[in-house]
């Protein structure tokens, strides 16, 4: 609920009318909610997006600590010179609101340590490491690498930096078997020791989840390859094995029909449920301590639009699947991750060829308390990128507050005020309360909170203040786990008691 502000004059109903518009004003944006059944909020992301200066994307991370969203990709000059460069774009909290680096071209994939002090960036012959303090990054002694010519990614897991590298037997080879490549360990500064932890003939993915989870996702090297996806847990290597084997899983059925078309993955927030996103099949829900396949209750994407991205928010409510469409096709779903909630996702179109037509491959993250999902689009050629923030609230059910009258409102008297909280569709739940706030003149008194009742009615009973003017009562609730917030203001004009004229306003 928004803070009420003194006032150093009595409040006027013009005054009220303009402060109700201003409240109810809609975000704006380039990005439009595409079209659907009548429930589907037509909510768009906060802004046109931040234009990337990368003219290329791999891999992006979001870091809670530092709340930052590090992006890494290569930058290309008027003469065509390219340099890599790592940005970390500021999403809350005091700091510059742009962190960055210059580094060697080709530049891939990103990492950032959990406590936000370091920053991680791949180059073709070692990984580039940064220490990273409000917005600044200072560079340290890089990590080294085995060569790398086809793109790496990074990722922080278990309290250890994992990387791929892939040297093939010729530039054009990153898509073939004939070269070979590796995933890798860094070594730490509690003396665990660097090295290769196994490889690969063709170029793979990693994913990292909690409690030291890591998927390792190997691409297809052609339409009948039928790539094996495996999920490990980091030790601490006690035994001789850093990495704890726990489940694999083909998605070609008895060797029949095509392999994984890897696009993306996330886990759970509590690691029992991996989703991959497939070219083929879109979103495809592994468990996530064994591999298995488990039915997928999520709404899928539109018919027509190919899958490119999944990730589900740390905080454990919401679950987001991002494609490739076009025209009015959503590219974006944002649902509750609990797929036992009936409502209808939201669904978010990109269509504007200054804010991106498609979200790119693993180009989805949210922030660590979910509230804030970050999605990263490039226009139809892929040689410009967008950043953009959505409000994950936007995706709640709407509450309002419906019939609120008052009864006689005479100066140092009891008044009794009386309404109904509307919930759209689902059932809170936990019980509402209202909180209310009334404003005499400059005073401000918070009253105790009002229960609601099954039928979401209400009732306020107060005091008001022993002299005649305007009295404005705020009513607010704080909005769920299913229901974003709202709040009414009432404007009560007292009388005088000896005047028993009486009026209530809506």
């Amino acid at each position: 609920m928004k803070k009420a502000l003194g006032r150093g004059s009595r409040l006027t109903a013009a005054l009220l009318a303009s402060a109700l518009a201003g409240s109810t004003m809609a975000a704006t944006g380039t990005a439009s909610a595409a079209s659907g059944a009548a429930e589907v909020a037509a909510v768009v992301p906060s802004g046109p997006g931040r234009e990337l200066s990368a003219a290329s994307f791999t891999q992006m991370a979001v870091d809670d600590a530092g709340r930052r969203v590090w992006i890494a990709g290569d930058r290309v000059y008027p003469d065509g010179s390219r340099r890599g460069e790592v940005i970390g774009v500021l999403y809350g909290g005091a700091g510059p609101a742009l962190a960055s680096a210059d580094l060697a071209a080709p530049l891939s994939g990103v990492a950032v340590d959990p406590t936000g002090s370091k920053v991680y960036a791949g180059q073709s012959d070692h990984i580039a490491n940064y220490s990273h303090e409000n917005g600044s990054l200072y560079p340290l002694d890089p990590i080294p690498a085995p060569a790398d010519d086809c793109g790496r990614e990074l990722v922080h897991t278990g309290g250890r930096l994992f990387f791929t590298s892939r040297a093939p037997a010729s530039p054009e080879g990153c898509d073939d078997a004939l070269g070979m490549g590796s995933v890798g360990v860094a070594a730490t500064a509690e003396g665990h020791s660097a090295g290769e932890v196994m490889y690969s003939y063709t170029r793979v993915h990693l994913e990292g989840g909690p409690g030291g989870l890591l998927v390792t996702a190997p691409e297809r090297w052609s339409p009948t390859d039928d790539p094996d996806l495996g999920i490990y847990r980091v030790t601490d290597g006690a035994d001789g094995n850093l990495l704890e084997f726990l489940g694999e899983r083909r998605f070609a059925e008895s060797g029949t029909g095509p392999g994984m078309d890897f696009r993306d993955a996330d886990f759970s927030a509590d690691g029992s449920v991996l989703a991959v996103a497939d070219g083929a099949r879109g979103t495809v829900l592994l468990g996530g301590q064994d591999a298995r396949f488990l039915d997928n209750r999520y709404v899928p994407l539109p018919e027509g639009v190919a899958p490119t991205a999944v990730a589900f928010s740390p905080d454990g409510k919401w679950f987001a699947q991002g494609g490739a469409g076009s025209g009015d096709a959503a590219d974006l779903t944002l649902a509750f991750a609990d797929p036992s909630v009936e409502r209808e996702p939201l669904r978010i179109s990109f269509d504007d060829e200054d804010a991106g037509r498609r979200v790119v491959p693993r180009g989805m993250e949210f922030s660590g308390d979910g509230e804030q999902l970050f999605v990263v689009t490039s226009n139809q050629e892929g040689t410009k990128f967008w950043l953009h923030t959505i409000q994950t609230r936007e995706a709640l059910a709407p509450s309002s507050f419906v019939n609120v009258a008052h009864g006689p409102a005479i100066a140092g008297k009891p008044i009794r005020v009386a309404g109904r909280l509307d919930l759209d569709g689902l059932a809170p739940a936990e019980a509402p309360q209202i909180t209310v706030q009334r404003m005499d003149g400059p005073d401000v008194t918070f009253l105790p909170p009002v229960p609601v009742a099954e039928d979401g009615t209400f009732t306020l009973e107060d005091v008001l203040p022993d002299r005649a003017g305007d009295v404005v009562y705020v009513l607010g609730y704080a909005g769920g786990t299913f229901h974003y917030r709202t709040e009414h203001w009432l404007l009560v004009n007292t009388v005088e008691e000896s005047n028993t004229v009486t009026r209530g306003r809506r």
